[in-house]
């Protein structure tokens, strides 16, 4: 049963958006063939591959900060996984993982500053709320890249606002 208040809540919903508008994104690369999905495009990790791959360790990486864990990646162009397939089954388990811990979240435990070691910036602190906005902002960040990589590409790219997936979520 979940603690959340309305803080928990919102952040519930931006995590359900998360996962939600990484399916899109992948069902969209998955159209690609292997070339196009690994091919140089002008993003800053360079191709989709490397792209998504960035966005699976951003997750994970703040996912092991907020659990205590240690770090599982020391760069943040590390591949989590060879090919489009396992990385979209990580991807989604790190989303799974984000909705167990933040389950179990008080509004006050939101709150809560962590302390933690970034990969670039050494010791560093925020509040448990910002790092998830953060992580679903970071996601849009880089979601938005790749879509304008598939319309670069002649492809079409997904619908990925928050907007159209809110009529979703009701429907669950």
């Amino acid at each position: 049963m979940s603690t959340a208040g309305p803080l928990g809540t919102h952040l519930q919903r931006l995590l359900a958006y998360h996962g939600w508008a990484y399916q899109r994104l992948l069902t969209h690369c998955s159209e690609l063939d292997d070339a196009d999905y690994r091919r140089p495009c002008g993003l800053f990790f360079g191709s989709l591959h490397s792209t998504l791959n960035h966005m699976a360790v951003a997750d994970r990486l703040w996912l092991a900060r907020v659990l205590g864990e240690p770090q599982p990646f020391d760069r943040l162009d590390a591949e989590t996984a060879p090919d489009l397939p396992a990385l979209s089954h990580y991807l989604a388990e790190g989303v799974d993982g984000w909705q167990r811990w933040l389950a179990d979240r008080s509004d006050t435990e939101l709150g809560q500053t962590l302390y933690y070691q970034s990969v670039t910036n050494g010791a560093q602190q925020r509040m448990l709320a910002d790092i998830v906005s953060h992580l679903v902002n970071h996601g849009s960040h880089h979601r938005g890249q790749a879509s304008a990589a598939l319309t670069a590409m002649g492809r079409p790219a997904p619908v990925l606002d928050y907007i159209y997936f809110t009529p979703e979520l009701a429907c669950r």
